[in-house]
């Protein structure tokens, strides 16, 4: 019996199940990696063939307040083929929390990507703070915006293009510096301290200089 046909992908988009512990979903000009870590799915995002440039910065459970969470915590991922992109669910726990988000990449019309993150955090203690924070590998000579909506970036490192992170409103987005040449974003929800659960939508999106 021959070997079923792999699903068709949109246009320009592949996911590649590198190991067991490794997944890649490539775009033009841009890849989206998970990786694990002991009992963890990390991630982190690359341009083109380089190494990351942004990486998500995790929070530990043993030393990190819990009622501030930094990032989310993911300890399964199960992908999903769409019509027009590749979705991956990620759940994860750190007690009290539990960690759902809803990752989808998709291309757009000008060549650029987005990688959006819904994500929500359902907990039964009260929450101070919910948050994504990555560490970005651009300097202040690349950063051409910093508002509380989005960040973006343009310059040499990144060749001919633009990263932005940007955060769903109500949510917000925060920049710090994190020595010469890298900084922390840092998408943050707009707690309801009534609710038990907690929603978020971030996302990154990559546009090139001009349309392929």
């Amino acid at each position: 019996m021959s070997e079923p046909s792999p699903p068709l992908l949109p246009s320009g988009l592949s996911y590649e199940v590198e190991s067991e512990e490794r997944r890649t979903i490539a775009a033009p000009g841009l890849r989206l990696t998970f990786f694990r870590i002991g009992e963890r799915w990390s991630h982190s995002l690359h341009l083109g063939e380089g190494p990351a440039v942004a990486e998500v910065v995790e929070h530990d459970g043993d030393r990190d307040d819990r009622t501030r969470i930094l990032s989310p915590t993911y300890q399964d991922l199960h992908e999903h083929l769409i019509p027009d992109g590749i979705c991956l669910l990620l759940t994860g726990q750190l007690t009290p929390h539990h960690f759902s988000a809803v990752v989808t990449v998709r291309g757009e019309a000008d060549g650029g990507v987005v990688v959006d993150f819904d994500l929500a955090d359902r907990c039964r203690e009260p929450v101070a703070t919910l948050g994504a924070m990555y560490l970005v590998r651009l300097g202040s000579n690349e950063l051409i915006d910093a508002g509380t909506e989005c960040v973006a970036w343009e310059g040499e490192p990144l060749g001919a293009g633009r990263l932005a992170f940007a955060a769903e409103s109500p949510a917000s987005v925060s920049l710090a510096e994190a020595g010469r040449r890298a900084s922390r974003v840092q998408a943050l929800a707009r707690v309801v301290p009534t609710e038990r659960t907690q929603r978020m939508i971030y996302r990154w999106r990559w546009t090139p200089s001009s349309p392929r």
